[in-house]
């Protein structure tokens, strides 16, 4: 950070409050029909103006990072929604970095579609770009409908997509750490640009891939773009203990989550020595009000019969039952369920979280109406706060990435009304501490 001694900066993030917190954009909000709320541009997720407003929200609630999602094929749905994240997710986050100075910019990019030179050299763009903010949520897709648009007829398996995603990983981390951080000299009265041994090109022949080279883009301020993974199967665990930095997990009930720690805990043998914990960091959705009465309110006014008819589609897809054979006053049907066969077939976060819902016994109307898959809460700024300090405080998680049912109404709120709370607690920093988003997540550069 210009201005300040290192050591200074250093002690400042170690004394900042431990929670972290991301806002995820899925869209214009969680709720399908948010586009035709009054006051919401249906064409939000298609403006780069959009992604600045959010950007700007999450710093001036000091925010860890923006994440955006990303579903890179034309949804069944476009006769009565607007694509639910239209721009590419780099070139959306880099606009927002340019009109941001802390907040971190993640985007999420497919390991199972894209070439892992091209990725490496636009995510570390985007690390220059916004002088040491970015991240890479790693993906390996699980929706069929995007194959074709990428030539394929069918979904690789999944452990075809991870064996991929495993070596693709190993290709990027290599080209990121071409450039030792004291390579460049620049000395312009030598002529010497840069030290030859500092200088490490890769040479790699694999079963996927074949690089030979090295970047063209130099380390930033926080010397690697940080490392997030979305994904609970086994392969997906063992993924992120090799090579993530945080996790962005679906996790609905307290006990998914604490599942989720000692399942990532247990696979962590395998992460190299000295690197930290992965940090978890589970979705949670708000519906929020000024009061919980507010709050009970608008939940009610977001439930009309098109979210639940697309929310239930959603639950049967995941479930591989048809949705008109789902009754919506019994609890969710899992002796019907081949937990197996849906495990290859859709994200293990989201149907365990679905497992640790059908304890409940509710039945499906209510579970539908609240929300699954993800964490959800429903109430004024205490109730939130409460709920966020009581999973914190558990030690079951590292915070939360956020998402709302329409963020641009429901956002302002919570960075209003919510974050003073968490202030108030200890729980929330009162200022940025350090530049980089490696600095707000309090993980180091790793060695070159």
């Amino acid at each position: 950070m210009p201005g300040k001694d290192a050591e200074t900066v250093t002690a400042a993030i170690a004394r900042q409050p431990p929670l972290h917190l991301g806002v995820n954009c899925p869209g214009l909000g969680s709720y399908r029909g948010a586009w035709r709320r009054d006051g919401i541009d249906p064409l939000g997720t298609s403006t780069p103006e959009f992604y600045v407003r959010v950007a700007q929200t999450a710093e001036r609630g000091l925010f860890d990072a923006v994440f955006t999602a990303d579903v890179p094929t034309l949804t069944p749905t476009w006769e009565s929604e607007p694509q639910r994240n239209s721009l590419d997710p780099v070139l959306a986050l880099t606009v927002a970095a340019q009109h941001t100075e802390h907040v971190g910019v993640v985007a999420t990019v497919s390991t199972t579609w894209h070439h892992p030179y091209n990725l490496a050299r636009s995510i570390a763009s985007l690390d220059r770009i916004s002088h040491g903010r970015a991240g890479w949520n790693v993906v390996t897709s699980y929706n069929p409908l995007v194959s074709p648009n990428y030539g394929l007829d069918v979904l690789p398996p999944k452990a075809e997509r991870y064996a991929r995603a495993r070596e693709f990983l190993d290709v990027v981390v290599a080209l990121w750490h071409t450039w030792a951080p004291d390579a460049i000299v620049a000395d312009k009265t030598s002529g010497l640009f840069a030290h030859a041994d500092r200088v490490r090109p890769i040479r790699h022949r694999g079963e996927h891939f074949t690089v030979t080279g090295g970047a063209t883009v130099p380390p930033s301020e926080q010397g690697l773009p940080v490392i997030f993974q979305a994904g609970a199967s086994p392969d997906g665990l063992d993924l992120a203990a090799r090579y993530a930095d945080a996790t962005f997990v679906a996790a609905a009930t307290l006990d998914a989550a604490r599942d989720y720690r000692r399942r990532i805990d247990a696979a962590s043998t395998v992460r190299p020595a000295g690197r930290p914990a992965v940090l978890a960091l589970p979705g949670l959705v708000c519906t929020l009000g000024s009061t919980d009465e507010e709050a009970a309110r608008r939940r009610d006014e977001l439930d009309d019969s098109e979210a639940r008819a697309a929310t239930l589609n959603m639950l049967a897809a995941r479930l591989g039952v048809p949705a008109d054979e789902i009754d919506l006053d019994a609890p969710l049907p899992l002796d019907r369920v081949d937990l197996e066969r849906q495990r290859h077939l859709t994200s293990e976060g989201f149907l365990r979280s679905l497992v640790s819902l059908a304890d409940s016994g509710r039945p499906l109307r209510e579970i539908i109406r609240d929300g699954f898959g993800h964490f959800t809460v429903t109430g004024g700024p205490k109730t939130v706060a409460d709920t966020i300090e009581q999973w914190f405080s558990t030690g079951a998680v590292d915070g939360f990435n956020l998402m709302f049912d329409v963020i641009e109404e429901s956002f302002p709120l919570f960075v209003d009304e919510v974050v003073p709370i968490l202030q108030e607690r200890g729980l929330h920093r009162r200022r940025y501490a350090g530049s980089t988003l490696r600095d707000h997540l309090g993980i180091p550069t790793p060695r070159w």
